[in-house]
């Protein structure tokens, strides 16, 4: 047998991924109506924080969340198009 094979199958040294449910709120402030998006792990850590302004937040939206971690990739650079005529 190769040196670089494994006679069985390799064993993941990392933990198993932790699932815990993860909420991301968009939330206005009650006193500027600065509209802010934030991801918490308990909805409850909504209701103490408070916009710079020293007012309390109300919240306009609740949707799950899962982060994307990527391990690599490119950027592409598009080149604008000026041949194609602007909306109206």
């Amino acid at each position: 047998m190769d040196p670089g094979t494994f006679a069985t199958k390799p064993v993941d040294v990392r933990r198993a991924r932790d699932h815990r449910a993860m909420w991301q709120v968009t939330v206005l402030c009650s006193g500027c109506a600065e509209e802010t998006e934030v991801v918490v792990e308990d909805l409850d850590d909504v209701e103490r924080e408070a916009c710079p302004c020293d007012y309390s937040y109300v919240v306009l939206s609740v949707a799950g969340f899962e982060p994307v971690y990527a391990e690599g990739g490119e950027l592409i650079v598009l080149a604008p198009r000026d041949d194609l005529p602007l909306a109206a």
